[in-house]
């Protein structure tokens, strides 16, 4: 078994490493920054490594392909540190090839996925995690379905019965979730985790098609000039007639942005923004800054992508998406004294992966025990 893991480290560390060797020996390198030692027999390792095959050849089933890019700081180092890694894991605490103790502990943690509950009118609340696909619910001529992809679909059946009463519904994704939901006027909504949303089943009736938002969503809003869409968050609305833009107003993050990709939007009918260009609402002011739309949206696209953020801004993310806690060990200090990072990473790799990549260019250590992360 040691051969075979230091074959595979070579190969990786030459640049000729298959998709699985490069995960596998990811997942090797990741366990040499644990902090104890498990002094497993060769048999059990055996047992591990076998284990971690099946793990990585179930995982690229399920997935489908993805852009991977790793840190451009590191990209020149891959293979050094690859090489460096198989170095250290044979020759680890000045032990012998033969009689070495190997350091496993075999924990990680799985990205999150769809997941997301519905709160009908009537207050009935419905796990869109454990519903079957099809039609879930009907509220005022208006059917509600589940597809197998994983999105909520708003549909008019009877079109005399809608718009007599108001039906409010609410949608909420926990830490680990996502969902999409498209609306019965033809608007489609992306929710991150940890966020929700409440709006009207039916805007028909109404001067204005109005949500409020907690959280994190985009939106890509159907055109309709004569019903304006509007979103209120944390003290912030913006106005759309029809347009594709993101709005991120987590209670945790230091103001409400909004960044558009298509059309125009207007912010608290003051500002109004063009592709390109992105608002933040803190203490009651308005400012606006031109950005590179497409990175508000990774998250919608699948990915993690960091334009030099403060590693607190990252972890936060990392906090929502994988569900768990992050606890500072160390101090890692305030404003421009803490590490920042740039590069892009899949948000469907475990979390080692990440914690890897953010170690591999900084002195920030990582431990996770259960669902919880230090930070050293």
């Amino acid at each position: 078994m040691q051969k075979d893991i230091q074959a595979i480290l070579d190969k990786v560390s030459s640049g000729n490493g298959t998709a699985e060797e490069q995960q596998i020996a990811k997942y090797w390198l990741h366990q040499l920054h644990q902090d104890e030692e498990s002094g497993l027999s060769e048999n059990e390792l055996d047992t591990l490594s076998a284990e971690m095959w099946n793990e990585i050849r179930n995982k690229r089933k399920a997935e489908s392909p993805r852009r991977r890019i790793l840190w451009p700081a590191i990209a020149a180092t891959a293979c050094l540190v690859l090489a460096l890694g198989s170095v250290l894991y044979f020759n680890q605490s000045g032990t012998s090839h033969d009689n070495k103790v190997a350091r496993v502990l075999f924990q990680d943690i799985p990205a999150g996925g769809n997941k997301a509950y519905l709160t009908l009118a009537n207050g009935k609340k419905i796990s869109l995690t454990d519903a079957s696909s099809g039609a879930i619910a009907t509220q005022a001529g208006i059917q509600i379905s589940k597809t197998s992809s994983g999105q909520l679909i708003y549909t008019i059946t009877n079109q005399k019965a809608t718009g007599q009463t108001d039906y409010y519904n609410r949608i909420e994704t926990p830490r680990g979730g996502q969902y999409q939901l498209n609306l019965p006027d033809g608007t489609k909504v992306w929710l991150n985790s940890a966020s929700s949303l409440n709006y009207l089943v039916n805007f028909s009736s109404k001067e204005e098609r109005i949500v409020e938002l907690t959280g994190e969503a985009y939106f890509e809003v159907a055109k309709d000039k004569k019903h304006p869409f509007l979103v209120r968050s944390a003290g912030q609305e913006v106005k759309v007639l029809g347009t594709h833009f993101n709005v991120n107003a987590y209670v945790d993050e230091s103001g409400v942005k909004t960044t558009l990709l298509e059309g125009s939007v207007r912010v608290n009918n003051d500002v109004v923004l063009v592709p390109g260009e992105q608002s933040v609402y803190a203490g009651g002011k308005l400012n606006v800054k031109a950005v590179n739309a497409s990175d508000a949206i990774d998250w919608k696209n699948g990915e993690f992508v960091f334009n030099k953020d403060p590693l607190t801004d990252i972890l936060r993310k990392v906090s929502r998406w994988y569900n768990v806690d992050i606890i500072y060990i160390r101090d890692l200090g305030s404003g421009l004294d803490v590490p920042t990072f740039s590069g892009s990473v899949s948000r469907f790799e475990n979390v080692s992966v990440i914690l890897r990549m953010l170690e591999e260019t900084s002195n920030v250590r990582f431990a996770i025990e259960g669902k919880t992360i230090k930070v050293k």
